[in-house]
């Protein structure tokens, strides 16, 4: 089974444990605030983990389909194996040690995304390693993570499957998904003219999500009824909703304010 999901898992217990440390400066205060307010490490992560997902899209590294990696506190433990895979359920659990997960939990907001992706990449090649995958697999896993460096923790992408022309007004609703630390997992909605001009925009959803709409398929279909534009999950139940009115197609100078239904 090719790869297809990936999670780190926090240690729930010990993120719900405050802590009661001295604050002597302001610097001090803002990191021991951010640490308590953060929200767990499966969330933290849920962004760089959907960004590897992508890149590493067709790959099989030891036959599952979804591998967890855990940074319990008494997760590795002796008498306890390292690295589990699961040839009949297709899933694998690999342990951190804990001088990785102590760099989890004293990485700040600005380095946590760098030293969680780089523990991420060490899980996957050693996963590599030890199913002595091929050369090019083990190649394309170091690129993709390079690629994540490069784009500054951030991936947009148009979602083809989602991207709707209209056959009565001939505007085109093209959607996108964006990961990143600060929305999670963002989604918006730009709809075009024939010309390419930008008619509307509008956010779908709002706020910190944490959700794989496109996975899930909550977001699994698009069309166009009449001059409004719907999303639909997978059971065709409607999800979100956007109305154009025929003023703003006929005359873009005199736009009228959309109608914007989510769920």
């Amino acid at each position: 089974m090719k790869f297809h999901t990936l999670v780190l898992e926090g240690d729930q217990k010990a993120e719900k444990k405050k802590e009661h440390l001295p604050v002597y400066t302001k610097q001090e205060y803002l990191r021991r605030k951010w640490r308590e307010d953060r929200p767990p490490l499966r969330n933290r992560s849920f962004y760089l983990c959907r960004m590897i997902e992508e890149a590493l899209k067709g790959v099989t590294l030891d036959g599952s389909g979804k591998i967890t990696v855990c940074a319990h506190r008494d997760g590795l433990v002796p008498g306890r194996e390292k690295y589990i895979c699961d040839q009949k359920f297709h899933v694998s659990i690999y342990y951190l040690e804990q001088a990785e997960i102590r760099q989890i939990e004293e990485a700040d907001k600005d380095t946590e995304p760098m030293v969680v992706l780089g523990i991420l990449r060490n899980a996957l090649l050693d996963i590599a390693r030890r199913n002595q995958c091929p050369e090019n697999t083990v190649e394309k896993i170091r690129r993709a993570f390079e690629e994540i460096v490069s784009s500054r923790f951030v991936r947009e992408e148009r979602i083809d499957k989602l991207t709707k022309r209209s056959q009565s007004t001939g505007l085109t609703a093209h959607v996108y998904r964006v990961l990143s630390a600060e929305v999670g997992e963002g989604w918006y909605l730009k709809i075009t003219d024939r010309k390419g001009n930008i008619f509307s925009q509008e956010m779908i959803g709002g706020g910190i999500r944490y959700v794989d709409r496109l996975n899930s398929r909550l977001y699994a279909k698009a069309e166009w009824r009449g001059n409004t534009f719907v999303l639909l999950e997978r059971f065709g139940r409607e999800v979100f909703s956007i109305s154009v009115p025929y003023l703003d197609v006929n005359t873009p100078g005199d736009r009228q304010k959309t109608a914007v239904k989510r769920v």
